[in-house]
């Protein structure tokens, strides 16, 4: 039987996952063919990279053929050199310096409501922003694994109601500002504001005003230490 097919065709795409589907007439080319398919002159020595089935990718050399039953898409790029990256356990050769989050999230079909991870040995493994360019020329192997979708971070306050009595418990963003808080507090316990109603920090030392500081954020109060996650709104005492 022929392996030549003239309907047969594979889909090429450089370092941009843009794939493009391209004629292909032998069922097992060669590198260099797959280069030349690309657009590529042989002295180009341009790096090729097959998608496997089963999701992995795998280096092709120049004159190696590979069947196409065994993945029809290809990585095609200039390069003189591969870069080495692991993700969940796999290793990823990739033909260029940098590479994002958003290309390894093509790269191993990671779904949206998944984050890519930057890991570190000693310190937090760094959730990445999809086009952030992270540098493979840097020593070691770059290591990286999907997780639970970064967000903004959330913790839960309370707020009790000194007049009446009632505490409300939130879950709230720590880019949320003390005046918001305040509010919020008002809806969830469904009370009225009154105009001597101050917000204040229950702390171990006692009761702290966080009048003068209500356009800061909870993180920022929270690192100057004006309060931690107990909050109270009493009358306020004395004149007007």
């Amino acid at each position: 039987m022929s392996d030549v097919n003239t309907n047969r065709t594979i889909e090429i795409a450089g370092t941009d996952l843009v794939f493009r589907a391209v004629p292909m007439t032998d069922r097992t080319p060669s590198g260099d063919q797959i280069a030349l398919a690309a657009g590529f002159a042989s002295d180009d020595h341009a790096y090729v990279l097959q998608f496997l089935n089963d999701g992995e990718l795998e280096d092709v050399r120049h004159r190696e053929s590979v069947p196409l039953s065994e993945g029809h898409r290809f990585l095609v790029a200039l390069g003189d050199r591969s870069y080495r990256v692991a993700f969940a356990g796999d290793a990823i050769d990739w033909p260029a310096r940098f590479i994002t989050a958003a290309t390894l999230r093509k790269l191993k079909n990671v779904a949206a409501d998944k984050s890519i991870y930057l890991e570190k040995t000693d310190e937090a493994d760094i959730p990445l922003d999809e086009e952030m360019l992270i540098d493979l020329d840097e020593a070691g192997v770059e290591s990286f694994k999907p997780g639970k979708l970064a967000g903004p971070k959330k913790q839960t306050v309370r707020v009790k109601h000194l007049g009446e009595l009632e505490t409300a418990r939130l879950k709230v963003e720590a880019s949320i500002t003390l005046a918001t808080l305040w509010e919020q507090a008002y809806r969830e316990l469904e009370v009225t504001r009154t105009e001597r109603d101050v917000l204040q920090a229950d702390t171990a030392a006692g009761p702290v005003s966080l009048m003068d500081h209500l356009s800061l954020t909870l993180e920022a109060a929270q690192q100057q230490g004006l309060c931690d996650k107990k909050f109270e709104i009493a009358a306020r005492t004395g004149g007007a």
